[in-house]
């Protein structure tokens, strides 16, 4: 069982606090569909001496415990804060900042989400690390922590044991990277077809360890990777668009993701495919080919290579409950 912390700060977006409640609610109510004991329990953390505060336009929230009186956990999670009360955010008392101090320097997880980065800017623990955020808060937050490296990306982005978000679809991106490290790739993707709005190319793929770079020239091209994966694109007209050599693309996207662009390619084909298999009625041939194989035969062989399984039997296996 992982204990999740939730830092509530006085200011922070109900929508972003309930959006990571609400998506471990779907992962607990998909636990018990699927026989799995229970993963997670979710603890509401006061950045404050009071257990009860108020978030963004006056919702109250009540906490279970202030910050610094709370047990060690293994995530803790920082929702986004509203713009016009960043200046104002309290810091953490001395007692709340050596408890985070501690789970930093234990390296255990810790996810901001957008502006919910300043109230652990603000102590110092993440200097030298890259972290994302909003991108209307990207000049002042550059401006008043100078030692920390910030970008403004959609998704998310991972420094070491820091895991930062752009935007709030960049929350469920993060959250389930996190979740497919924790529980595997089945289980994740399952979270994912249950967290889709209207249909599974509004989800960015589940492939942990891709984003563990500060290379902004490289997460465009993978952005782009992410929103195309049906484009049929040679490695000379991909490098082409984005202003690279063939060389230079394939040696820094690989330096950066570990990966060559058309294996990266090929796990964001395959991880699209799963979420189609799980979420619709397509059939195999026609999901094959929205994912930009024209041959079924050699996409089966694919997936059944990635994944382990026949795309058939995969959706027998993980299809919806």
């Amino acid at each position: 069982m992982k204990n999740i912390g939730i830092v509530v700060t006085p200011g922070c977006w109900a929508m972003s606090l309930f959006a990571v409640t609400d998506f471990f609610r779907i992962v607990s109510l998909l636990e018990k569909q699927t026989g799995l004991a229970a993963g997670y329990r979710v603890h509401l953390l006061a950045n404050a001496a009071d257990t009860r505060l108020d978030a963004a336009g006056g919702i109250a929230i009540e906490t279970d415990s202030p910050l610094e009186e709370a047990h060690p956990v293994d995530w803790l999670i920082f929702p986004a804060i509203e713009g016009p009360v960043l200046e104002h955010t309290p810091s953490p008392t001395r007692r709340g900042l050596a408890y985070l101090a501690r789970h930093c320097e234990a390296k255990r997880v810790v996810l901001t989400l957008s502006t919910g980065i300043v109230p652990l800017a603000a102590t110092g623990l993440v200097n030298g690390l890259c972290i994302n955020t909003h991108w209307a808060f990207l000049p002042t937050l550059q401006q008043r922590y100078t030692e920390c490296h910030f970008r403004a990306r959609e998704s998310y982005l991972q420094d070491r044991w820091l895991y930062s978000t752009g935007s709030l679809h960049g929350s469920f991106d993060a959250l389930l990277a996190l979740l497919a490290n924790d529980r595997g790739d089945h289980f994740a993707q399952l979270c994912a077809a249950h967290l889709l709005v209207s249909s599974p190319i509004q989800m960015r793929p589940v492939l942990p360890g891709t984003r563990r770079h500060d290379d902004a020239a490289i997460l465009a091209v993978q952005e782009w990777l992410e929103s195309n994966p049906q484009a049929s694109m040679s490695l000379e007209q991909l490098a082409s668009r984005f202003g690279f050599s063939e060389r230079n693309l394939k040696r820094r996207f690989t330096l950066a993701t570990g990966l060559a662009p058309h294996l990266y390619l090929q796990k964001v084909r395959i991880d699209r495919a799963k979420k189609l298999l799980i979420s619709g009625a397509l059939s195999v041939q026609q999901i094959a080919h929205q994912v930009g194989y024209e041959n079924v035969s050699y996409f089966i062989r694919l997936f059944q290579r990635e994944a382990g399984d026949t795309p058939a039997r995969w959706r027998k296996t993980n299809g919806a409950y």
